[in-house]
């Protein structure tokens, strides 16, 4: 089995990513183009911060790293995280 990140842009103003195990013949592009965008903003509770699927991008590890750093689960900016949950 090999480890695979998929990364996210939510709206350019954080990044997410998801880990998982799966056979080393699958490509990252698509792993990433099985990702149900719906779904994912209703796990990650997006929707209450009013994102939609529309607000979530694909983006390559390296992109993620340039843009976001760190290997955090959630990254972003917490000032409008905060202001978002109020």
């Amino acid at each position: 089995m090999a480890e695979y990140k998929i990364c996210f842009s939510v709206a350019g103003a954080y990044g997410a990513q998801i880990s998982f195990e799966a056979k080393p013949s699958l490509s990252y592009e698509n792993a990433a183009a099985s990702i149900d965008k719906e779904k994912l903003v209703r796990l990650m509770r997006l929707d209450i911060l009013g994102y939609s699927a529309k607000d979530i991008e694909v983006i390559t590890p390296e992109q993620y790293e340039a843009q976001f750093g760190g290997d955090d689960e959630l990254v972003g900016n917490s000032d409008r995280l905060e202001e978002a949950t109020e």
